[in-house]
């Protein structure tokens, strides 16, 4: 008895396209070979498909008919074999829209697979098949990315977002949440090869900034994303602590302090309470450290101690220690000197709900610690998500 159940899986499983398409010549001979390694004897079928292989004519709808009038079928291989029938009607629209998106962004073969993969699993298939018919525009002045799609309920649009996350070109360069999304949902954007990520429109260099997860996305060139032990060891915070000369208990609750949970910056912050109560308290001594180990983690920047946002000397009084506005402006030097390096216009941010707020020029450092907040950092950079 064939295990019709079994056969169609692996027939799909071994398509291009993730699914069998009765009109490709190659689809037929992966059949062909697949019923050939299970000892499937089907003399007229392999007949006619030998034929098709040395192109006299190409397999019909009778051949398959007979397949499965030779087939011993439970109902619920008929089932499954009306649905991968039902499909075929709207997955050509979708292919041809989709090889239209793949050539226009450069979008690998993987991860077509895996966006028909989601829409399957999702149960938007026939409603995306009928969405490619008119597509429509992203706008940037919109809350959600999703708002103006009327024929996809934007909750699986949504999670649609979250399936296809982060993944990796030909080059195993990252390509962040929404990049590819977007690209091919919305017909006037395109995945760009170099400067930003995205031409959406009229705005030809957007760099999109998208997080499916709580951290937020992360804006810096080239520093380490990691743990926070080798940011500890690249800016020798310890040796900073014991460089001050304060007290055996009160260093060594000091150095207690940079295990605690928390952002460095609220580290050294309450590493300068404990030592502005010592009598050798040096503003300056403590300051230069500091200076030190900046320079030691960002050795490739110069806006230290005192740059267009950050100033050292601004965040120190002869108690205390603002570490969040420390924390805010260092965040604003990274995304100035990252804006100055890839030269893109704005940034597109997306958080885990799917919500966006696009900013470009000044604006993008004036929303730090407004309608974008920062977390961290733990490790060498901050992390950026909306107050939405």
């Amino acid at each position: 008895m064939v295990n019709v159940d079994a056969l169609l899986s692996e027939w799909a499983y071994r398509c291009e396209k993730g699914y069998p398409d009765m009109d490709s010549p190659s689809d037929l001979r992966v059949l062909k070979t697949i019923l050939k390694e299970q000892g499937i004897e089907l003399p007229q079928l392999q007949e006619q498909m030998l034929r098709e292989e040395e192109g006299e004519n190409q397999l019909s709808k009778e051949d398959i008919k007979k397949l499965i009038d030779d087939a011993e079928l439970t109902p619920s291989q008929l089932k499954r074999i009306q649905k991968v029938i039902s499909q075929v009607a709207f997955m050509e629209a979708i292919d041809t829209y989709l090889e239209k998106a793949a050539a226009e962004s450069n979008i690998l073969p993987k991860e077509l697979g895996k966006f028909k993969t989601y829409l399957e699993e999702l149960g938007i298939l026939e409603e995306f098949a009928e969405y490619t018919k008119n597509p429509i525009d992203f706008n940037l002045n919109n809350a959600h990315f999703a708002d103006d799609i009327k024929q996809i309920p934007k909750d699986k649009l949504t999670q649609l977002y979250v399936k296809m996350g982060s993944t990796t070109d030909e080059k195993n360069v990252n390509i962040g949440p929404g990049e590819i999304l977007f690209s091919i949902l919305f017909k006037n954007t395109k995945k760009r090869e170099d400067g930003g990520d995205l031409s959406i429109g009229s705005e030809d260099n957007v760099e999109l900034k998208a997080s499916t997860g709580a951290s937020g996305a992360v804006i810096a060139k080239g520093y380490n994303r990691g743990k926070w032990s080798e940011t500890k060891k690249k800016g020798q915070f310890e040796q900073f602590v014991k460089n001050l000369g304060m007290e055996e208990e009160a260093e060594q609750d000091a150095i207690k302090y940079l295990d605690v949970s928390k952002s460095w910056p609220l580290k050294l912050a309450l590493i300068y309470d404990l030592y502005s109560d010592q009598d050798n308290f040096d503003k300056e001594k403590f300051k230069s450290g500091v200076v030190s180990i900046l320079s030691k983690i960002y050795n490739q920047s110069d806006w230290y101690p005192k740059g267009k946002f950050f100033d050292l000397d601004s965040y120190l009084t002869d108690k205390d220690m603002d570490a969040v506005k420390f924390k805010l402006d260092l965040a604003k030097e990274l995304i100035k000197e990252y804006m100055d390096y890839y030269k893109f216009g704005g940034i597109l941010y997306v958080d885990k709900k799917g919500n966006i707020d696009y900013h470009k020029g000044d604006q993008i450092t004036d929303e730090i610690g407004k309608s974008i907040s920062v977390s961290g950092p733990s490790d060498d950079v901050p992390r950026y998500r909306l107050k939405k």
